[in-house]
C-alpha cells in the first residue's frame, strides 16, 4: 500500500531557552506556526515480507540510515508495539522523502518528517497506540516532533517540547517569507554556544508574557527568539538579513529555531514578493519564497 503526506515546516514565533536539564537536554517555552512550506512523504508498506525499513531521500546529503528522523520513528513505533504486546507485523516499510524544506535551518524539517510517519504507520495499523505514547515517541526524536504529531497549526510547546497546547493566534491577511542563507547551523552545538553565552538578565523567565500566551493567544509584536543574539553575534550576514527584512517592510522578521533560517512577516504581498526577488539574487542565499500560515 503506498500512502503520500505532506510534512509541514514550522517556525518559531516565539522561543526562550529556560533551565538545562542533568540529561542535557534544556526546558524551553516556544510558539510554533506551521507554513505551507512542506516535504512530500510516501510510504509504501509490504505485508508479509522481511520486517525492513528501507528510506530513500532526494537530497544526499542526508543519511539515509539509523540516525535518519524517519528511521528513528519508524523503529520506535514497532517497538513500542511490541512493547505493548503486540506482535510485530511483517511489514516491509519503504519511505521516501522528497526534500523541500532547507535543512539546518530551524525549520523542523526533519521532526515533521519523522511525525508525519508516526501519524500514517498508526493510521495505517488502526490507531493501535493512543496519542500521549505518540507523544513519547516523538519526545524520543526530537524536541520538535510532539507539535508535529499533536496535528495543530499553532501551539505553545513546554518542557523539552513534550507538552504541546493550542493557542490562538490571527495571522489572516499575513504572509511569510522564508530566507535561508548558505550557512548551516547544528542545533546541538547552537544550544552548547548558548550555555556560555547566556547570562543572568537574558535567562529570565518573562511568567506575566507567558501566562498571557497561553490563556490570551499570541501577538505579532511579542516575536522573540533567545538564540537570535547568539546566532547574529556569529554571523553578521544573516543579521543584515534580518535588518533588511525590515527595512523591506516586513511587520517582523526574526531567526527561526536556531536558524540558519529567518522569517519576514508582511501584510502586503507586493512588499514581500518585492523582498524575495532581491534577496534571492545575494550570493550568500540558498533558500527565499514565500509561503501561507496554516490556520
Amino acid at each position: 500500500m503506498i500512502i503520500p503526506k505532506k510534512a509541514y515546516a514550522k517556525i518559531n514565533l516565539y522561543l526562550e531557552i529556560l533551565d538545562k536539564l542533568p540529561n542535557g537536554y534544556h526546558n524551553i517555552f516556544t510558539v510554533m506556526q506551521k507554513i505551507s512550506l512542506c516535504d512530500d512523504i510516501i510510504l509504501n508498506i509490504n505485508k508479509n515480507i522481511s520486517q525492513n525499513i528501507n528510506i530513500n531521500c532526494s537530497d544526499k546529503n542526508i543519511p539515509a540510515d539509523k540516525t535518519n528522523t524517519v528511521y528513528k520513528a519508524t523503529e520506535l513505533f514497532f517497538e513500542y508495539i511490541t512493547g505493548a504486546g503486540f506482535s510485530r507485523p511483517d511489514t516491509g516499510i519503504t519511505i521516501e522523502i522528497i526534500k523541500k524544506i532547507p535543512t539546518q535551518a530551524g525549520l523542523g524539517g526533519g521532526s515533521s518528517d519523522a511525525a508525519a510517519v508516526l501519524l500514517e504507520l498508526n493510521k495505517y495499523f488502526d490507531f493501535i497506540l493512543p496519542e500521549r505514547i505518540l507523544i513519547e515517541i516523538a519526545a524520543k526524536i526530537g524536541a520538535d516532533v510532539p507539535f508535529f504529531v499533536k496535528n495543530i497549526n499553532c501551539a505553545v510547546c513546554e518542557g523539552i517540547g513534550e507538552t504541546v497546547m493550542p493557542v490562538d493566534i490571527d495571522l489572516t491577511g499575513y504572509f511569510c517569507l522564508i530566507v535561508k542563507p548558505v550557512y548551516n547551523i547544528s542545533t546541538k552545538q547552537a544550544y552548547d554556544d548558548w550555555d556560555k553565552f547566556k547570562n543572568a538578565e537574558r535567562g529570565m523567565q518573562n511568567a506575566e508574557l507567558k501566562n498571557k500566551i497561553r490563556n490570551s493567544g499570541f501577538q505579532i509584536k511579542n516575536i522573540r527568539n533567545d538564540f537570535a543574539e547568539l546566532i547574529f553575534s556569529q554571523n553578521n550576514n544573516i543579521y543584515e538579513i534580518k535588518k533588511y527584512l525590515l527595512k523591506s517592510n516586513a511587520v517582523a522578521a526574526e531567526l527561526s529555531g536556531s536558524g540558519s533560517a529567518l522569517f519576514g512577516i508582511f501584510d502586503d504581498l507586493e512588499n514581500a514578493r518585492e523582498c524575495r526577488d532581491i534577496l534571492i539574487q545575494r550570493n550568500d542565499i540558498e533558500f527565499c519564497d514565500i509561503f501561507d500560515f496554516l490556520c
